[in-house]
């Protein structure tokens, strides 16, 4: 991914994880009603939150071609990419005090989970992409093939 496009993106992901975080608290504060308090301090941590988390987006800029980045080359940077991403989110959650450490663990075992499972879908869609292509060209190259027997 070039650094244009990187910063674009993670633009956009600012802005949407920023959303889900007003979403979130919106909700809470309907649920709690008149228990529920809030800070300006805590209405900072909000893009601090947002910042660090897309961060670890630059993790996938390169200067070569994709075409020449190897597969092993891939998986480690989406691994490292959930790392730091993961590191970066809890960490700040346990430092503001807004998530327990104990309970950090199964919500990392969630974002696991869901990270792996949009892997393996994305994985799964691309090899269908792939065989599709592969036979709408092999049906092609057999088209120009019976036409230049004849």
């Amino acid at each position: 991914m070039r650094l244009k496009y990187a910063l674009k993106y993670m633009f956009v992901l600012f802005c949407v994880i920023t959303t889900f975080q007003v979403i979130f608290i919106w909700v809470l504060s309907l649920i709690l009603g008149a228990d529920f308090t809030m800070t300006m301090q805590d209405i900072m941590r909000f893009p601090v939150i947002s910042l660090a988390s897309v961060l670890p987006t630059l993790i996938f800029v390169q200067r070569k071609s994709k075409k020449t980045q190897a597969r092993a080359e891939e998986i480690i940077r989406s691994a490292l990419h959930l790392a730091l991403t993961a590191g970066a989110v809890f960490g700040l959650l346990i430092y503001f005090n807004w998530l327990d450490a104990t309970n950090a663990a199964y919500i990392i075992s969630f974002f696991l989970v869901v990270y792996i499972a949009a892997y393996t879908f994305q994985e799964l869609r691309d090899r269908k992409l792939a065989k599709q292509l592969n036979e709408r060209i092999n049906a092609f190259h057999n088209a120009e093939n019976e036409t230049h027997r004849d």
